[in-house]
């Protein structure tokens, strides 16, 4: 990777972080995990295909990854520790669903509730930060 393409990124990032753009990027990172949460609900509801669940938990997975390294690093001092480390477990949680879940035809009930709650809860939060950061 080139010198450049590097410093793009940064400067991209540093944009995306102004106040500004932040309460349109709040939006855009909250809005994945309701997305998310109806795609899981309509799949348990329609009774979804094999590659169909593989898709959504593999998104699902992606999304917790992608948030959990993008809002300490972009939002700072506005992620608490615990906040970094609840992150990480949710993450680590979800790598386990997908494997866990990958293989079988029968998805349980109550797991895909947590997993929808989750991402709702996490939906929440994060436009939630919306409030927290223009009170500053």
């Amino acid at each position: 990777m080139s010198n450049s393409s590097t410093t793009d990124r940064i400067k991209i990032s540093v944009d995306l972080a102004n106040a500004g753009s932040r309460d349109e990027l709040i939006d855009d990172m909250a809005l994945p995990f309701l997305d998310l949460a109806e795609k899981i609900e309509a799949a348990r509801l329609n009774k979804a295909d094999g590659e169909t669940w593989q898709a959504i938990f593999e998104t699902n997975l992606f999304l917790w990854r992608f948030i959990s390294h993008f809002l300490p690093h972009h939002f700072g001092e506005d992620v608490t520790p615990e906040t970094r480390e609840l992150l990480s477990r949710i993450s680590q949680f979800m790598t386990k669903v997908t494997v866990a879940l990958a293989d079988r035809d029968a998805k349980d009930p109550e797991l895909l509730e947590k997993i929808v709650n989750l991402n709702l809860n996490m939906c929440d939060q994060i436009l939630a930060m919306r409030g927290r950061l223009s009170e500053k």
